[in-house]
């Protein structure tokens, strides 16, 4: 008969050291494994619900939702199996304890740590929701910690009772998670959702500022509080916690945030508007239970939804991403904007099941319910000193970022976003990834900017990965195309959302975007350039914004490299960071991207040797770029029908290009970076035979929030937007619309990171 193995005992390559927990559903231990000589954590399924095959199910479920995400913030699965009768999963072993833990031995996090903390698990569920995934019991207990340089980085552990979007483990009446931290629509037997997890990490931010969860008492109490409180506040906290709490504990679903990685973001801002505490907030006093409402209130019915305001995003977007702990130097706009233009609801909004239209009927039936016992995975402690931001700038906006956002565990990449592709522990890194983002209204996803200069109006195509043709509504944000300035994209305040830097010889503008249009330009600079310039967009210094740099030297002979950083408020006196001699500006491209996945972006420059093209890159030390390396080279590409884009195709954290060319119709190469030193072309160039070359315009961008780039191709003949998306074959066509804009004039152009 099958029987859970102990310490010292074996367990497939598995040797059993140590017991760290126990619960319903089986046995946590301590393991070796063999001939690697790795510590794991070993979760061991109870014999007696191995054999039930809804359990059974559900185990092997957690082995594969874990194995297919690659977050930085999610538990590693290294091998499952069943060994003698017992099934086991192997997980990375986190030697920092659970959060509950930590809060119970060393007491709470000062309030900026614990804002990081939470964007952290907000992180982690945008790339879990991103493959489908709804965990369903976020709380203290499931969120792992581990010592990082200068903070300390979150795991969110116990998938074990997730369910994907194609199925539900769970028996009809039965709710999965922990009632203090549960949604209110899932006491009525409501499905989890995505949003249902953001509920449960609101709850986890009041606890992280609190020590315990926003409402208390046994399960009728709870499902009453959840559904019928007032959503708790903090006395004396910034407005924009607050707002947070209102937004991410909305009783109605389609209130909360729209994303998990639009809570991330929203939590980012907050810490970078400065303003929290030095110590813990005041807690109030738990509220009384609420009486039940009377009849006449309609069942499933909502109070109402708390003022909806722009929520910064993740460039990152679903899939990539991590959170990076980084100095408090953002600029966050503080007036509320218009009425936001209405994007579908990712979750509609529940209604109560039929035969529960009395409250005290289905509040009732709560107590009955069962809560599935969910395995923790312990450890060992860290004090909490390991969270504060030692050596970090003073939080003042426009302190021009000197010190660069090295403290955190940085990442690139968006993911449902930040998405975010991991990069080593320590290593500085913008939030948004390798190139300077294109999420204008924070759903985690790369849109589509147009400037028509025939309508003199700047046109969106916001992503929605969720339609046939990944395009969702076409807006107006401008009513300007901005005349003849050269204009980039980028995060120039650091709040999260992609802004317009409008270059001209004498003034630099920036059009911020609000979530929903792009705000009037407002001076930032005044450079003193010549009137023939080349401008890319990327965060050179590491510190959250995006900065310009520009290319000079027409006509010289030589050329003159300078970046104007931002303070996420204007950006300084333009510095040289780089000059060369024999160089020719007519015959270089330029565009900035982090190609060596140090958290700073690099500029690489396309240029015309005398036959063929060549890509150096001038790599950034955050106060200069060090010389130049050649990269890659080609003498049979031509200069003249080559275009190249910048991004990560592969998710590695290291950017790469994109280069289109003209070889008697389109071809689409990719250039994957090794992080080190080259770019090599990969077996994926696809050819694009029905669009020419000269009528075609391109931008790169993550529009699925998956953490790859994928590539928008328009096609100035028959003005439709087609969208490749980047698999493990290369681009793919996925879908496409129409586009109603004047993409056929010259003067029209597609917004990218370089001009």
């Amino acid at each position: 008969m099958a029987r859970i193995p102990g310490v010292g005992d074996s367990l497939g390559p598995y040797r059993i050291t140590r017991q760290l927990g126990a619960g319903g559903m089986g046995v946590v231990f301590e393991a070796v494994e063999e001939g690697l000589g790795r510590r794991v954590a070993l979760k061991v399924l109870a014999v007696q619900l191995a054999e039930e095959p809804e359990f059974r199910s559900r185990f092997l479920r957690e082995a594969t939702v874990l194995a297919r995400s690659d977050s930085p913030h999610i538990i590693q699965v290294y091998s499952h199996g069943e060994h003698d009768g017992v099934l086991y999963l192997a997980t990375q072993f986190v030697p920092g304890g659970d959060l509950a833990a930590r809060v119970a031995s060393d007491g709470l996090p000062p309030a900026d740590s614990a804002l990081d903390l939470a964007a952290q698990v907000a992180s982690a569920l945008a790339d879990a929701h991103a493959v489908g995934v709804v965990h369903r019991d976020v709380k203290p207990h499931n969120v792992l910690l581990r010592a990082g340089q200068d903070q300390v980085h979150a795991y969110l552990c116990d998938f074990g009772i997730a369910r994907d979007d194609e199925s539900s483990l769970t028996s009809s009446g039965v709710v999965a998670g922990t009632y203090a931290y549960l949604a209110p629509e899932r006491f009525r037997g409501e499905p989890a959702t995505a949003a249902s997890d953001i509920y449960a990490l609101g709850c986890l931010v009041w606890f992280l500022l609190t020590g315990r969860a926003p409402y208390d008492g046994g399960p009728v109490q709870l499902a009453t509080q959840h559904e019928f409180s007032p959503i708790p506040q903090l006395p004396g906290a910034p407005a924009q916690l607050n707002a947070f709490l209102q937004r991410a504990m909305a009783k109605d679903p389609a209130a909360r945030h729209p994303s998990a990685g639009a809570a991330a973001a929203h939590l980012r801002a907050i810490r970078a508007a400065g303003g929290l505490p030095s110590g813990q907030f005041v807690a109030p006093p738990q509220p009384p239970v609420p009486s039940y409402p009377s009849s006449a209130g309609s069942a499933g019915s909502y109070p109402p939804a708390p003022p909806t305001s722009p929520i910064p995003s993740v460039g990152s977007h679903p899939s990539a991403p991590s959170y990076q702990s980084a100095p408090s130097t953002a600029s966050v706009p503080q007036a509320p904007p218009p009425q936001p233009v209405p994007r579908p609801a990712p979750h509609p909004t529940p209604l109560m099941p039929p035969g529960r239209d009395e409250p005290r009927r289905r509040t009732g039936l709560v107590a009955a319910l069962v809560v599935l016992a969910v395995l923790l995975g312990v450890g060992g402690g860290v004090g909490w000193s390991l969270l504060r931001d030692d050596g970090k700038g003073d939080g003042s906006a426009g302190d021009g970022g000197d010190s660069p956002s090295a403290a955190g565990s940085a990442t690139g990449g968006s993911s449902p976003g930040s998405s975010d592709s991991p990069r080593s522990a320590g290593a500085p890194g913008p939030v948004d990834g390798p190139i300077a983002p294109a999420d204008v209204n924070g759903d985690g996803f790369d849109d589509t900017i147009l400037l028509d200069d025939l309508d003199d109006e700047t046109v969106v195509l916001l992503s929605d990965p969720r339609s046939q043709s990944g395009f969702g509504a076409q807006q107006r944000w401008s009513t300007s195309a901005y005349g003849d300035a050269l204009v980039v994209r980028g995060d120039f305040n650091g709040d999260g959302w992609a802004d317009l830097a409008l270059a001209e010889p004498g003034v630099v503008r920036v059009a911020a975007s609000n979530g929903v249009r792009f705000r009037k330009a407002t001076p930032w600079a005044s450079p003193d350039l010549p009137a023939t310039f080349k401008v890319t967009a990327g965060d050179f210094d590491a510190d959250g914004r995006d900065d310009l740099a520009f290319l000079t030297g027409a006509g010289t002979g030589a050329i003159s490299i300078e970046v104007a950083l931002s303070s996420g408020s204007a950006f300084r006196t333009p510095e040289s960071w780089a000059g060369i001699d024999g160089w020719t500006f007519e015959n270089m491209r330029i565009g900035a991207a982090d190609v060596d996945g140090d958290g700073r972006a690099d500029l690489v420059e396309m240029g015309q040797p005398g036959r063929g093209i060549d890509i150096r890159v001038f790599r950034s030390d955050g106060d200069l770029f060090e010389g130049n390396a050649l990269w890659f080279e080609e003498p049979d590409w031509a200069w003249d029908r080559t275009r190249i884009s910048l991004g990560d195709v592969d998710a590695d954290g290291d950017a790469d290009v994109v280069a289109l060319r003209d070889v008697g119709g389109l071809e689409v190469d990719t250039l994957l970076s090794d992080g080190s030193g080259a770019f090599t072309a990969d077996d994926f160039a696809i050819a694009v035979t029905d669009l020419a070359f000269d009528r075609t315009r391109s931008v790169a961008g993550d529009t699925d929030g998956d953490g790859t780039t994928d590539l928008v191709l328009v096609d100035r003949n028959t003005a439709e937007a087609r969208r490749y998306a980047r698999t493990s074959d290369g681009f793919t066509e996925t879908g496409s619309t129409s586009v109603d804009a004047h993409v056929d004039e010259d003067g029209s152009i597609l917004v990218g990171v370089s001009r």
